[in-house]
């Protein structure tokens, strides 16, 4: 059987479903296409939004930890702590997408398939439902949304198989006493800090000379170190894992340090966060003109592939892999399906924040990443040490930094490093999608007391000539 449909999206996560409800409610006979039968992808499931649950909970624990009495402390109370989190994230995920489904269920345009999409063709897929139904689905238009998983790199030893990843270490019944965890990025440096709260015994094993390498700016670097070791976490940069092998029940991790010593470090579980994986491995692309590679789907600046009119968003193809920015590609994608190719998409004005303590957030380019790109770039600092805020709430600690183009004066990237850096973000992101300069920033009248007046303070001081570099 044949069903034809002007749009087929396939992956009901932020790449994928916004575009299908844009799509229906402008008339296009849509399906969406979601393996799990769920909708909201692995932000929802496996990503941003359950780590925020444990993160807000393992925030409490470690507060209430530190306010209690020592009689009173909750740490006995820690294996019931847990199950209540598991009950929390399950009610709030199982609730959020099933809103979803739900909503979709009132666009008449719009039906929802409960199984796998593969190609046959430039037009068409074959629809595999979870009730065996079977048929092809031909399109005039198709958007791949199908995501990425996290990859294992392939480490010796008879027990790689069992380590946990970001989409496995959520649903654990039990925290574990020890975690080693491999792989020093945003994802790892999250989990080991909301562990470690949580009274995980966290150890980070990072390759590259220093955690974050690349991700945030240098001078940010040594203070989320500082914070990680103060909070008991262990680090290891520059290191080579050799094997991870189970002995008696436990983890065993082997590798080379940075002084070139072997150490072997004996654990409850071991985590892999080192990179993700496109999920292309079932879409039976090469019966298509698509052109991929490991990294992903190859796409052109309207989020096209090498076959017309068919698209692809998210983590399948290469482009900042964050929800939001998925979501931004999903309604991008959708208005040019409507309008001919009529929107190019713009990374340049990505923002993003690592949930760590202190939040890191960030909008446009680094200092690196501006200079690589010809930019005469001038950067300034502003210290949160003495920023009546930090200073009230008793942790006067953080760092606001401006990356400008020397000529223009336009602000081209912003990064904070502070407690609630998240909150003011968004004003990160305008300032740099919207080309503002010092000047207008510096005259903006901000209010007092608040994180978000550094913008002003530090468009002066870069005025000025003081602070910058």
């Amino acid at each position: 059987m044949k069903k034809e449909f002007d749009v087929v999206v396939i992956g009901g996560g932020p790449g994928g479903t916004p575009a299908a409800i844009e799509l229906a409610t402008k008339g296009k006979k849509v399906l969406l296409v979601e393996k799990s039968g769920k909708l909201g992808g692995a932000c929802l499931f496996v990503g941003c939004i359950p780590s925020k649950i444990i993160k807000h909970s393992a925030d409490e624990y470690s507060y209430a930890k530190r306010k209690a009495p020592v009689s009173d402390s909750p740490e006995k109370d820690r294996g019931k702590y847990w199950v209540e989190i598991q009950k929390n994230l399950d009610h709030i995920l199982t609730s959020r997408s099933g809103a979803a489904v739900e909503g979709i269920k009132k666009l008449s345009n719009l039906s929802f398939a409960s199984g796998t999409a593969r190609f046959i063709s430039n037009s068409e897929v074959e629809i595999t439902q979870y009730d065996n139904n079977v048929y092809i689905a031909g399109f005039k238009y198709a958007i791949i949304a199908t995501g990425a998983s996290s990859s294992i790199p392939p480490f010796k030893g008879n027990a790689v198989n069992q380590v946990l990843t970001s989409e496995t270490v959520f649903s654990r019944d039990t925290l574990p006493g020890s975690l080693v965890i491999i792989g020093g990025g945003p994802i790892g440096i999250e989990l080991a800090q909301m562990f470690a709260k949580l009274d995980v015994k966290c150890t980070v094993i990072e390759v590259m000379d220093t955690i974050l390498s690349g991700v945030v700016e240098p001078e940010f670097v040594q203070g989320i170190t500082d914070k990680l070791k103060n909070s008991g976490v262990d680090i290891y940069t520059s290191s080579k894992i050799l094997e991870i092998n189970s002995v008696n029940g436990k983890f065993s991790t082997t590798f080379v340090d940075l002084d070139g010593t072997k150490r072997t470090l004996d654990s409850e579980q071991v985590l892999v966060s080192a990179g993700k994986t496109p999920n292309t491995s079932g879409l039976n692309l090469d019966s298509t003109g698509i052109t991929y590679t490991p990294k992903g789907i190859t796409v052109n600046e309207h989020l096209e592939t090498s076959v017309k009119g068919v698209y692809a968003t998210g983590d399948v193809i290469q482009a900042p892999k964050f929800a939001h920015t998925a979501t931004y590609e999903a309604h991008l994608v959708a208005a040019n399906i409507l309008t001919n190719n009529s929107v190019k998409a713009d990374f340049t004005k990505n923002s993003w924040v690592l949930f760590s303590d202190p939040e890191i957030a960030s909008a446009g380019y680094t200092e690196k990443e501006a200079v690589s790109r010809g930019f005469d770039v001038v950067t300034g600092l502003y210290d949160y040490k003495i920023d009546a805020v930090t200073q009230i709430n008793g942790d006067p600690f953080g760092f606001m930094k401006f990356v400008v183009d020397r000529k223009s004066t336009v602000i081209v990237g912003v990064h904070v490093f502070v407690k609630d850096a998240a909150s003011i973000v968004g004003e990160a992101a305008l300032i740099v999608s919207k080309g503002l300069t010092l000047l207008d920033v510096a005259q903006a009248i901000y209010p007092h007391p608040t994180l978000s007046e550094a913008y002003g303070f530090l468009a002066l001081k870069m005025l000025s000539g003081a602070g910058r570099k």
